[in-house]
């Protein structure tokens, strides 16, 4: 296979936007949920690279298919999403905001063709003050890959030799030949199905009590690999309930591992120290992560404090009767 090079190019972390209401329909007692397996010619495509000797591999986290240190704050990362992972507008304006940049409506970038290939590649260089990224958008078949460069501004020429090699040594691999996972979930009476979008698997809403009341969200998400470490999965739930980050892999506030009919789960809970909600309602979120052989599942209900508190022992019976397969 010829490699394909990639003119110039970069990567960042994505993160998945709620989606809008969509009409719900009555589901059955249980149900399977998968990705549809699509045609032989629609897989998607894996890619490949060669990194640096000198960068030092780590483990990847969350989104994160692989995560190199290539000196004292300089990282370069890699992740893959299914679907086309919120638009690019939505992930530019998000480096820009990790920079210390406005968001803006013209997100630009620049349209690069793959060799060899129908793909195309789109390049963003985004400096800020202290900060700047560099990063590209690779759409292949059914998925999306991101580059990313993560480097101080002072230190950003130095770096970019090596992460432009790192992106030329890319290629695109042959039809993957996966199975997409399945899972048969047995949803609690009264939750609603949605139709779920990228990168979940599955979507529910919980109804609202009263006229003033917030429904409930409940999402199921599989990721491949580890999907990261368990720290770094609760400081990111954390940080959307504006609560201080853990520090500690033993903080007791990380979680409880429970037995559950398709292997040990951990099991989340935790709600804002602060009002998030007009009325002066605070919000919580429970959650849990199954790993499997190969795949990384989370589930996870959001909402009004109250409403959560009540639905957490039907939460957790769900997660637990789940079967994955």
């Amino acid at each position: 296979m010829k490699p394909l090079i990639l003119a110039a190019l970069s990567l960042a972390l994505l993160s998945c936007s709620e989606e809008k209401e969509i009409p719900t329909f009555r589901i059955a007692d249980a149900e399977t949920v998968s990705t549809p397996a699509p045609k032989k010619s629609k897989e998607p495509r894996p890619l490949r690279w060669v990194a640096p000797e000198t960068w030092e591999e780590e483990k990847p986290g969350q989104f994160q298919v692989a995560l190199y240190r290539i000196a004292p704050g300089i990282t370069a990362a890699v992740s893959r999403f299914p679907g086309d992972a919120g638009g690019t507008a939505a992930n530019v304006n998000r480096w820009r905001q990790q920079v210390g940049l406005a968001p803006s409506p013209d997100t630009g970038g620049e349209v690069i063709a793959l060799a060899e290939s129908d793909s195309q590649a789109r390049w963003f260089e985004l400096k800020g003050e202290e900060r700047s990224i560099l990063a590209a958008i690779i759409p292949v078949d059914s998925e999306t890959w991101f580059f990313k460069l993560d480097s101080p501004t002072i230190a950003l020429e130095t770096a970019r030799p090596g992460f432009m090699d790192f992106l030329k040594s890319t290629e695109i691999g042959s039809a993957a030949q996966a199975v997409p996972p399945v899972i048969d979930l047995r949803p609690p009476a009264g939750w609603q199905k949605q139709k779920p979008t990228p990168p979940r698997f599955a979507t529910y809403r919980i109804p609202a009590t009263g006229p003033e009341g917030i429904d409930g969200d409940v999402s199921v998400v599989a990721l491949p690999g580890e999907g990261g470490g368990n720290l770094e999965n609760v400081n990111l739930w954390r940080a959307q309930l504006r609560l201080p980050p853990l520090e500690k892999e033993d903080d007791p506030a990380l979680g409880e591992t429970t037995p559950s009919t398709h292997g040990a789960i951990t099991l989340f809970h935790m709600t804002s120290a602060e009002p998030l909600f007009t009325g002066d309602r605070h919000a919580a979120i429970s959650a849990a992560i199954l790993r499997t052989a190969d795949t990384t599942w989370f589930f996870k209900l959001t909402g009004e404090a109250k409403m959560v508190t009540a639905q957490r022992a039907s939460f957790v019976d769900f997660v637990r009767t789940a079967q994955t397969r």
